[in-house]
């Protein structure tokens, strides 16, 4: 298998006390947030001002702590060079990604597993779904060894990531000026930082690599940057309960995103506080919501119990569904929901 060259354009606190942050769940309430800490009127103008040094709002600096880009001011201010640049570092980045995918596929038997490796990190899709414990089971099967090396190799890949991002988020600016004539200069004079770098992140951690998503893909299976750092910062001195960090994110279970529960998901288990078979069948929620829009509002408990009682309908135990039901149910907003 060849790497995929074609980088854009394809086809297709402490534990007895944890106050939730307001705004509306973990994407509105971090956008809220940081759109407020970011960009204020006062910074907006101190950085329109002063555009040409390379000083970076509180937005990107959350960003870049989780995720570093090396000369990130230059990249943005001048992408075209920075392509050029660049480009070596990218053409490793394929080939050191490619044999990271091969190594992986090693544990896929069954050929159920849909290895990507864009700039944002590895990602495990699922090539077909069935609501059975066979299939669920060769999944975990597939999946945990593949999760245990990823942790094993965590600093390697991070290194062969991080050579890529400078690339990527080139590709992404140009991509950015090209279709709406968006640069990062003109987002801080409108005070439009926050959606500019949305799309800046997303596309480049997402579009960019070996094998990545489609544009239709990004906001059900992609990973979301801006998310992702946001809830980290959230997290980053935190010492509670599942249900305590869920509720400083300001997840309802009951009432909330694809996106947001992925994220979610993959915040409290990189804080050890979710296994790794719950922690899969998490990523891959949208399955068990056959049809719900990526901005759907949807009562994951509800979701799962179904999965569970159409498993016992079937004379499957659904031992692994069972667990992620007990999780939910722990972990759920007691505000006038059934038990």
């Amino acid at each position: 298998m060849q790497p995929d060259r074609r980088p854009l354009d394809r086809a297709d606190s402490s534990r007895s006390k944890v106050a939730p942050a307001k705004g509306g769940g973990l994407d509105r309430g971090f956008g809220h947030m940081l759109q407020q800490a970011a960009i204020s009127p006062e910074l907006v103008a101190e950085l329109a001002a002063d555009r040409e040094s390379g000083r970076l709002s509180r937005l990107e600096n959350t960003l870049l702590a989780r995720w570093p880009v090396a000369h990130y001011a230059s990249v943005l201010r001048d992408p075209a060079q920075a392509l050029e640049d660049c480009r070596a570092d990218y053409d490793d980045f394929l080939e050191g990604a490619q044999l990271v995918l091969d190594e992986l596929g090693r544990f896929d038997i069954a050929a159920l597993i849909e290895l990507r490796f864009p700039v944002g990190g590895v990602q495990l899709g699922w090539n077909r779904f069935e609501l059975s414990d066979l299939f669920l089971g060769q999944v975990w099967l597939a999946q945990d060894p593949m999760l245990e090396w990823l942790a094993v190799h965590a600093a390697r890949l991070e290194l062969l990531t991080a050579r890529a991002r400078p690339y990527a988020l080139a590709h992404s600016a140009l991509r950015l000026e090209q279709e709406g004539a968006q640069t990062r200069a003109n987002a801080i004079a409108q005070g439009q930082l926050y959606p500019y770098l949305q799309h800046l992140f997303n596309a480049a951690f997402n579009l960019t690599g070996v094998t990545p998503l489609r544009d239709s893909q990004v906001p059900v299976s992609g990973v979301d940057p801006l998310l992702l750092a946001g809830g980290g910062l959230r997290l980053s001195n935190f010492n509670g309960s599942a249900k305590q960090a869920l509720d400083l994110l300001d997840i309802d279970v009951r009432c909330t995103t694809v996106r947001q529960l992925r994220c979610a998901a993959a915040l409290l288990y990189e804080k050890r506080l979710l296994g790794a078979q719950q922690y899969i069948l998490l990523q891959h929620a949208q399955c068990f919501a056959q049809g719900a829009g990526s901005s759907e509002l949807i009562d994951w408990i509800d979701v799962f119990e179904q999965a569970l009682a159409d498993l016992w309908m079937r004379g499957d135990l659904g031992d692994a569904v069972q667990a992620v039901v007990t999780f939910l149910h722990s972990a759920r907003k007691h505000s006038g929901h059934p038990s």
